[in-house]
């Protein structure tokens, strides 16, 4: 058994630069294959949340309830094992620590990227084939399910490039401090815990994840039968959020107080 359940912040930043050479060391197809599976669980956590949402519960409630299942997401990447474009921001860990290059960390984010959308689309295919988005007795043939991804898509490609990016960076702040919570707990439940409440906040709040927009965008956007039409919109959504969801992770990294304490050593020599 270890001496404690929780580990310091030096044990969590070790931890985290060595899982950042971990990632920066493997097969760019193995990184492929679990980015695959880190998109088709946040696709999951996205269905979960958004059968919530659309139930037409309080809105306070709704969204509580909907931060909690879309948790599903992140607790299966990190208990079952994917790789995850917004969580990978952390790798920056082992950049400062020198453990690593720059170009392993621009590879890994890549294909991770790519990874995470074919893993969302395999799900959105498969979602929309089930038919739970249509209703052929209600209005525009859409169930309430379908109608509140259409309004979700709407919304979201109504965003201008700041908002996007600012909405973003909210996010992935949140994402990457249940990253590093659950790595202070060595215990399976520790972990699910310590993800669960600030991505919560992060659903609370409305803020931008770019690996679940790959599921609400063309969910939404095949809903209402625009997915080809829109699809330039959908790219115009994505890139802002991607960049604040780089920003986010990143601020995460640079204001730990071992990285702090790295970065002056290295500006000092300069």
């Amino acid at each position: 058994m270890p001496e404690s359940l929780i580990l310091t912040p030096k044990e969590m930043n070790d931890s985290l630069v060595n899982i950042g050479r971990k990632k920066a060391g493997m097969k760019l197809v193995q990184v492929f294959m679990y980015a695959i599976l880190a998109g088709l669980y946040i696709a999951l956590g996205a269905i979960a949340a958004s059968v919530v949402l659309a139930a037409g519960l309080d809105q306070g409630a709704a969204k509580f309830f909907a931060g909690v299942v879309f948790s599903t997401g992140l607790i299966l990447v990190v208990v079952a094992g994917g790789e995850l474009f917004t969580g990978n921001m952390l790798m920056t860990a082992g950049y400062i620590e020198k453990k690593y290059f720059f170009v392993h960390i621009m590879k890994n984010w890549a294909v991770v990227w790519f990874g995470n959308f074919v893993g969302a689309a395999f799900v959105v295919y498969l979602f929309y084939g089930s038919g739970y988005l249509f209703d052929a007795h209600a209005p525009q043939g859409l169930s309430a399910l379908g109608n509140f991804l259409a309004g979700a898509a709407d919304k979201k490609l109504a965003l201008d490039f700041y908002p996007a990016f600012l909405r973003g960076i909210l996010c992935n702040i949140l994402v990457c401090l249940a990253v590093v919570l659950s790595l202070s707990s060595v215990s399976t439940e520790g972990k699910i815990l310590a993800i669960m409440f600030p991505i919560t906040a992060f659903i609370i709040g409305g803020y931008e994840h770019c690996v679940a927009n790959m599921f609400f965008l063309p969910a939404g956007l095949l809903a209402k039968g625009e997915l080809a039409a829109r699809w330039p919109e959908m790219i115009n959504n994505l890139v802002p959020v991607t960049l604040g969801n780089i920003v986010g992770g990143v601020i995460i990294v640079l204001l730990h107080p071992q990285s702090f304490k790295r970065l002056e050593k290295y500006l000092r020599k300069k």
